[in-house]
């Protein structure tokens, strides 16, 4: 009695996890399949120095990335400027997994510690290598007032993501063995008879914001800055997910196999999709020069809000080829604030201090639910619903961004030539979306598939950048390193 109920508990838990790995590998789909758990913003302001003093930029943002860092910091620009930058981004295999029982065979007895359940998550993204920000921005004096008005013009690539949903190691698998199950060999190994449930699949992302900024001295002390954008959204996402069974031990009414497919039943989902929003930036910027007696004050301090943009897309899910579902997932840009102080002591030397609050729980507006085959109710005749009085639950956390930075530079006889050195450090916040609860009446089951979908961790970046200024023109190079990976930033800057 007791060895079928636990068979009945993984043959439900079967269902649930080819369903949620279906469409696992991003991090900001709102849907109880996960699509893009994996999925990363970078957060990073525009240009090489500010990824070099850590991405402290809100408080300097002295040059045409203001209209991103902070559009009140426009107005320290007095001539006009043209930006380019180029972005190499390189992340590293995401794999989390978890299992109870075992498939081995002990040698001597011949035991085996089944039940087994295995769940296996896996994504890879492809090098991201692709310009992401332009702009040009002109002031304007008005009149004698000696007021200024800074207006500009950019184009900025907020998510450019390639990912395929397996790896060189690994591949989003659910794999289970009951003890009725016979042994077979796999490999020359004997060992438990198994049943998988793999996915495999591919989505390419594109956030781009159309920006139009300007700049407004309100008083000596004060310029104020808003920064109006014009989203789009490129999707293009589908994942497959097969139950490999050659024996077909897990066949019943509820799961007919297809002709031309005997070993496996088929679970498809799909986007294709765009669209489009309107959103802002507003910055703050307060240099207290009329308290140092006519100097320019050592001291800057910056405010922004980043409202973030949504989209609406259409996915679909299949069963066998047969249309299941569709429905409109909701896709967000989570809001972000942030306080800033710098403090230049000296012509030779800048230090930066930045606090970003990331609303990571927008994530989870419009989230929908029962769009699986674990959610959905459609199961619970069947006998593989674990337990439709309860609910799957995911949740994320709102993340905390310190970042701090500094830049030395290095004057020339010549005052149209100068070097500048950048290093900087921020911790990124673990803004992945994670099981919450798993609805099995089995305390095993919960904990396997809680400790599959736990999330990422914090981590820790540390940046280091250079730039070259020659008359007119300014070059600059900055690199940030991080467990997870590496990013490297080439921009220019010309001033007219």
């Amino acid at each position: 009695m007791k060895e079928r109920k636990a068979n009945r508990v993984v043959s439900r838990v079967l269902v649930a996890a080819v369903c949620t790995l279906a469409c696992t590998g991003g991090a900001w789909a709102l849907s109880d399949e996960l699509m893009f758990r994996d999925m990363q913003f970078n957060f990073i302001n525009p240009g090489a120095r500010s990824l070099g003093m850590g991405g402290a930029f809100t408080a300097v943002a002295d040059d045409v990335t203001a209209s991103q860092a902070n559009p009140g910091g426009l107005h320290y620009i007095s001539t006009p400027e043209f930006f380019f930058e180029y972005r190499v981004i390189e992340n590293d295999p995401r794999i989390s997994s978890s299992s109870f029982g075992s498939l081995e065979i002990d040698p001597v007895s011949g035991t085996r510690e089944l039940p087994y359940l295995g769940v296996t998550s896996a994504s890879e993204t492809e090098t991201i290598t692709a310009p992401t920000f332009v702009s040009f921005a002109w002031p304007f004096e008005l009149g004698s007032s000696g007021r200024r008005l800074t207006l500009a013009g950019s184009r900025y690539v907020a998510l450019y993501d390639r990912r395929s949903l397996a790896t060189a190691e690994a591949d989003n698998e659910v794999r289970f063995s009951f003890d009725t199950f016979p042994n077979t060999v796999n490999e020359g190994r004997l060992e438990p008879y198994s049943i998988a449930g793999v996915t495999t699949g591919d989505s390419f992302t594109e956030i781009v914001y159309w920006n139009v900024a300007g700049s407004l001295d309100l008083s000596r002390d004060f310029s104020l800055g808003v920064t109006m954008s014009y989203a789009t959204l490129e999707l293009e996402a589908e994942s497959v997910s097969r139950i490999q069974d050659p024996m077909g031990l897990y066949v019943d009414s509820s799961h007919p196999r297809l002709a031309v497919q005997p070993d496996a039943d088929l679970y498809r989902s799909t986007i294709q999709d765009s669209g489009t929003d309107l959103t802002y930036t507003v910055g703050l910027h307060w240099h207290p020069d009329s308290a140092f007696s006519g100097k320019l004050s050592p001291w800057r301090f910056g405010a922004v809000y980043r409202k973030g943009a949504r989209f609406g897309v259409e996915q679909s899910t299949y069963l066998n080829e047969v249309l299941d579902k569709s429905f409109v997932n909701e896709i967000i840009v989570p809001d972000r604030y942030g306080l800033a102080v710098s403090y230049q002591p000296s012509p030779n030397w800048l230090f930066t201090v930045e606090y970003e609050r990331i609303e990571y729980s927008d994530l989870l507006d419009g989230f929908q639910t029962g769009v699986d085959l674990l959610t959905s109710g459609r199961l619970a005749d069947s006998g593989f619903q674990t337990d439709p009085d309860q609910t799957v639950e995911y949740t994320v956390d709102d993340g905390n961004v310190p970042r701090l930075g500094l830049e030395y530079s290095i004057p020339f006889a010549n005052p149209q030539r100068k070097v500048a050195i950048w290093a900087g450090y921020f911790r990124e916040p673990d803004g992945r979306i994670r099981m919450a609860s798993f609805n099995s009446d089995d305390p095993a089951v919960n904990e396997a598939y809680l400790q599959a979908f736990s999330g990422g961790e914090e981590l820790d970046h540390f940046t280091l950048g250079a730039g070259f200024r020659a008359g007119h023109s300014f070059f600059q190079f900055a690199g940030d390193m991080s467990d997870a990976g590496y990013e490297v930033v080439g921009s220019f800057i010309y001033t007219f």
